[in-house]
C-alpha cells in the first residue's frame, strides 16, 4: 500500500474510533484556542481569512467532516442556533481538515449550507493543523466546536461531539454569552 494511502486508512480508522468519545463536553486547551484564533484560513477561492475579522458577538467554529454522521447531523440544528439568535449576534464557521477539504466543500455545497466554509491555509505547518484538530497520534474526534464571545474572543466553551444547539440549555448558555459581551 503507497504510504499516502496508508496514512489517510489509518487516519481514517482513527478518527471512526474517536466518534464515541464525543459524547462529552471537553475544554479545549488553551493552545487549541490560541492556535485557532491566531490561524491563517483559506475559503473555497483560497482567498485568506483570519477569525479577528468576524466582527459579531459570538463566534462558533464547528470543526466538522462530510464523512461523520454526527457533524452532519448537528448541522441543521446549528442553523436553527444562528436564526434564533439572529444574524447579527453570532458567525458561524465551519473548519475543515485539509484531507477532508474536497468532500467537505463538494458536500457544504451540495446542502446548501448557509455558513463560511474555511480550511486551515496550506502555509499552516502540520504541527499547527494537529493542535487544531487535537490530533492525538493520528485521531482525533469530531465534530467539535469552539465558542468565543465578544471583541477580544474570548473562549467561553468548548465541546467534542454533536450537539443539538437548540437544546434549552444552550440556548440559555448563549443568550448569557451574549449578555456577557453587552
Amino acid at each position: 500500500m503507497h504510504r499516502t494511502q496508508h496514512f489517510t486508512r489509518r487516519a481514517a480508522l482513527g478518527m471512526v474510533a474517536t466518534w464515541q468519545v464525543g459524547m462529552f463536553s471537553q475544554p479545549a486547551s488553551a493552545s487549541q484556542a490560541e492556535v485557532l484564533a491566531a490561524a491563517e484560513f483559506t475559503d473555497e477561492r483560497n482567498i485568506v481569512h483570519h477569525l479577528n475579522e468576524l466582527t459579531r458577538p459570538l463566534l462558533l467554529v464547528n470543526l466538522w467532516a462530510a464523512w461523520c454522521p454526527s457533524c452532519r447531523a448537528e448541522m441543521p440544528t446549528l442553523q436553527a442556533l444562528a436564526s434564533r439568535l439572529g444574524p447579527d449576534k453570532i458567525d458561524v464557521v465551519l473548519l475543515s481538515h485539509p484531507m477532508n477539504w474536497n468532500a467537505d466543500l463538494a458536500y457544504a455545497r451540495d446542502a446548501g449550507l448557509p455558513f463560511r466554509h474555511w480550511r486551515l491555509s496550506n502555509r499552516v505547518p502540520e504541527p499547527v493543523v494537529a493542535v487544531a484538530f487535537r490530533v492525538q497520534g493520528d485521531r482525533f474526534g469530531l465534530p467539535q466546536s469552539l465558542v468565543f464571545a465578544g471583541r477580544r474572543r474570548e473562549l467561553v466553551a468548548s465541546y467534542l461531539g454533536s450537539r443539538d444547539w437548540t437544546a434549552p440549555d444552550l440556548l440559555r448558555l448563549a443568550h448569557g454569552w451574549l449578555d456577557s459581551v453587552g
